[in-house]
C-alpha cells in the first residue's frame, strides 16, 4: 500500500529518535569511542524503514526491502557511475585545493576494505533502507521527483546535527551549512541513478559507499584550516545535481509510477485473496 502522511511521520520520528537519542546517550554517557557511537546510532534510518515495511506489508514487506539492498543486476553504465562518479568529484576538489597526502593515491589497495567496511558498517546499510528504501519511495508516490529528493535532502542533513557537536566525527570538520549543501545535492544525484536503474537499492548503497570510502581516502578538510577542499567538492555536487535535473527534464529518471502502482495494487490483491480463503 502506499504510505499515508502520518506514516512517513512515524518513521521520522523512530529514525531521528533512535538516532539522536543513542548518539547523544553513548556520547555523554560512555566512554565508547566515537567510531562505536556513530556506528550504533547510524542504524535508525534503517532500522524504521524495516519497521514501517513490516507494520504496512507484513514480513513479505520486510524481506522484499531488504533482498533489494542487493540487486545486482544493473547495466555496466550504472556501475560505472556507482563506482566512479564520486572519485572523480573528489579528486577534482583535491587538486583543485592543492591537497596532499590522499591514501586513495598512495595506497589505492586501501579502497577494498575501506568500500566494506563503509558497505556493512559505515553508514550505507544503516541508512539506506529508509532514507531511499522507504522514505523517497513514499514521497516520490506522492510528489514530484524534485520536491521529494528535496524532502529527503534535508531531512537527511537535518539527521546528522548531532554529529556536528561530537568531537571526533569528520562532520565536526565541516561547517553545517557546506554538509547541508552537499547531502542534499548529493541527494539528488543518488535520486537520479535510483530511478534510472528502476529504484534498484543496490545502485544507491554503491554511491553512498564510495561517497563514504572517498571522504575517509581523499582528505578535503583539515583540523585547522578552513575545509576549502569540501567546500569545492559541494559546488561539484551543486553542478552536477543541476546538469541531471536539467538533463531529465526535472524528473530524475522517474517513469515508473505506473509500474509501481500495479505492483502495490497486485500486493492489496493479494492480502485479500488471503484474507478471502482463511475466511472459508
Amino acid at each position: 500500500m502506499i504510505p499515508t502522511k502520518k506514516e512517513i511521520v512515524w518513521f521520522l520520528l523512530i529514525a531521528f529518535g533512535f538516532s539522536w537519542l543513542t548518539w547523544w546517550g553513548l556520547y555523554v554517557g560512555t566512554g565508547l569511542s566515537i567510531q562505536i557511537i556513530v556506528l550504533i546510532g547510524a542504524f535508525g534510518p534503517s532500522l524504521a524503514g524495516s519497521y514501517m515495511s513490516f507494520r504496512e506489508n507484513g514480513w513479505k514487506g520486510l524481506t522484499t526491502l531488504w533482498k533489494r539492498g542487493f540487486e545486482w543486476r544493473m547495466t555496466g553504465k550504472s556501475y560505472m557511475f556507482g563506482l566512479f562518479f564520486l572519485p572523480a568529484l573528489f579528486l577534482i576538489a583535491y587538486w583543485w585545493s592543492d591537497g596532499e597526502e590522499a591514501l586513495f593515491l598512495e595506497r589505492p589497495w586501501l579502497v577494498v576494505p575501506t568500500f566494506l567496511y563503509m558497505l556493512f558498517v559505515g553508514g550505507t546499510i544503516q541508512e539506506e533502507y529508509g532514507w531511499r528504501g522507504y522514505l523517497l519511495d513514499a514521497c516520490q508516490l506522492k510528489t514530484t521527483p524534485i520536491k521529494a529528493s528535496l524532502f529527503v535532502g534535508v531531512t537527511w542533513a537535518i539527521w546528522h546535527t548531532p554529529l556536528f557537536f561530537m568531537d571526533g566525527t569528520g562532520q565536526s570538520l565541516i561547517p553545517f551549512w557546506a554538509y547541508g549543501m552537499a547531502i542534499l545535492a548529493f541527494t539528488f544525484v543518488i535520486s537520479w541513478l535510483y530511478n534510472v536503474t528502476t529504484m534498484n537499492l543496490w545502485s544507491v548503497f554503491l554511491l553512498h559507499t564510495m561517497f563514504n570510502v572517498c571522504f575517509a581516502l581523499i582528505p578535503l578538510t583539515g583540523l585547522e584550516t578552513f575545509p576549502i577542499g569540501f567546500l569545492h567538492l559541494t559546488l561539484l555536487l551543486i553542478t552536477s545535481a543541476i546538469v541531471l535535473v536539467w538533463q531529465s527534464h526535472g524528473n530524475l529518471g522517474y517513469d515508473h509510477l505506473e509500474q509501481l502502482e500495479a505492483v502495490e495494487g497486485s500486493h492489496q490483491s493479494n492480502v485479500m485473496a488471503e484474507q478471502d480463503a482463511g475466511k472459508d
